[in-house]
């Protein structure tokens, strides 16, 4: 269990670097914020990437839980009536720069430069690709349908974050276009 230091720490560290990105986020700021030594930061965190990991744990975390919260898929007939709630909810982020997407946009930005937190990120994604999976298997007529179709919806909604706001076609039709594809993929009827 996380202290109330532990708590604050990250919670000052991710204002820091909201507000003024990876370059203005130090150790020594950080402390400064949390008027705590920085010594007793370190005892928390021995040096940034270690922060920047338990402050992506908490972001990262929150968007594994919410794909876990998304409905199972059991493979019905209507399968594409069963999916289009799921994927317009991972595209509506993208419509707004929520906070969520700024840090994400941070780490990616970081992960260019940091090998730790490239690794990280890596993982992350590895473990976003499983919780979809499990999401998604009963709809997929085998592994590679299933693995076609989490790639796909990944690689697409991460874009879709960035994009979003500049497409000539509205969220639900790019819904309706997802769906279709996602749905043909796990089926089996589009292999990669």
């Amino acid at each position: 269990m996380k202290s109330n230091k532990s708590e604050l720490i990250i919670d000052s560290a991710l204002e820091l670097l909201k507000a003024k990105g990876d370059h203005g986020l130090t150790m020594r700021q950080v402390a400064q914020r949390c008027e705590m030594s920085l010594s007793n930061v370190q005892h928390y965190y021995k040096n940034k990437d270690e922060l920047l990991q338990a402050m992506a744990d908490r972001y990262f975390g929150q968007c594994i839980d919410e794909v876990r919260q998304q409905s199972v898929l059991a493979g019905q007939a209507d399968l594409e009536q069963e999916l289009s709630p799921m994927l317009r909810s991972f595209l509506a982020h993208g419509l707004q720069v929520s906070e969520m997407c700024r840090m994400f946009r941070e780490y990616w930005a970081i992960a260019t430069r940091n090998e730790a937190i490239d690794g990280y990120l890596n993982r992350y994604y590895r473990k976003l690709l499983q919780t979809l999976a499990q999401n998604l298997e009963f709809a997929a007529v085998d592994e590679v349908a299933l693995m076609n179709a989490v790639s796909v919806v990944v690689s697409f909604v991460e874009g879709y974050s960035i994009t979003a706001r500049a497409l000539p076609v509205d969220i639900d039709q790019v819904n309706r276009m997802l769906v279709g594809i996602i749905v043909a993929m796990l089926r089996g009827e589009s292999r990669a």
